[in-house]
């Protein structure tokens, strides 16, 4: 039997190809996942210091009295509701009836976020508590991203915001806390999402508000 050094070497460096290549496709069809998100932080980190001025308030417990029933017929319907079920179990000591139903969730309930972005990119991501960081910190990366370009947008995408129900549970509640910017920049335009009708009452209230 001979050595050939030569045929070892070139198999060495055949190996070392093919560890190669395994290499770079595992990196290409499986991202480390820690390098990803310290990339995103570090973007996020950059986008807060920059072009978002986010202003927070934490609100105190809360309580929402029950309904004014016009008689007993609508009184018993509300009390056999989904709705009457679930939250009749944040009245206190049981009794709904004298102080109503509780609100006291962290991230639901008492946590108000307002952001400004200076020269931001709506994607039609989600509103509400659920909502990302990523949802609102967005910038322009090149001119090909959007199609509207507004000089000032306050955006209320909330999902059926068009309808009154949605308005009320949805748009109210950031209209309340923001309703000062709509003061501020009268100028700005208003951004809501696009439904299937628009309900009368709900253009009401939009030109109450003088929109």
């Amino acid at each position: 039997m001979y050595f050939r050094p030569f045929r070892l070497c070139k198999l060495f460096i055949i190996f070392i190809c093919l560890i190669f290549v395994f290499y770079e496709l595992n990196r290409l069809l499986f991202p480390r996942k820690s390098l990803s998100i310290i990339e995103d932080n570090d973007d996020v980190q950059m986008i807060i210091n920059k072009n978002v001025e986010q202003i927070s308030h934490k609100l105190e417990p809360f309580y929402i009295s029950l309904p004014n029933f016009s008689d007993d017929e609508a009184r018993n319907w509300f009390y056999g509701s989904s709705y009457y079920k679930i939250y009749s179990k944040k009245c206190p000591n049981g009794l709904c009836e004298e102080k109503g139903f509780l609100f006291n969730d962290t991230k639901e309930h008492l946590s108000v976020n307002i952001y400004i972005v200076k020269n931001g990119l709506y994607l039609n991501d989600d509103c509400g508590y659920n909502y990302g960081d990523d949802a609102i910190q967005r910038i322009f990366k090149n001119p090909d991203e959007t199609t509207i370009i507004y000089d000032k947008a306050i955006l209320y995408p909330v999902p059926d915001g068009w309808s009154f129900q949605h308005f009320l549970d949805g748009i109210g509640p950031k209209l309340s806390h923001s309703r000062s910017y709509l003061k501020k920049y009268p100028d700005a335009k208003v951004i809501v999402l696009q439904g299937v009708r628009f309900d009368r009452s709900v253009k009401e209230i939009w030109s109450l508000l003088g929109l």
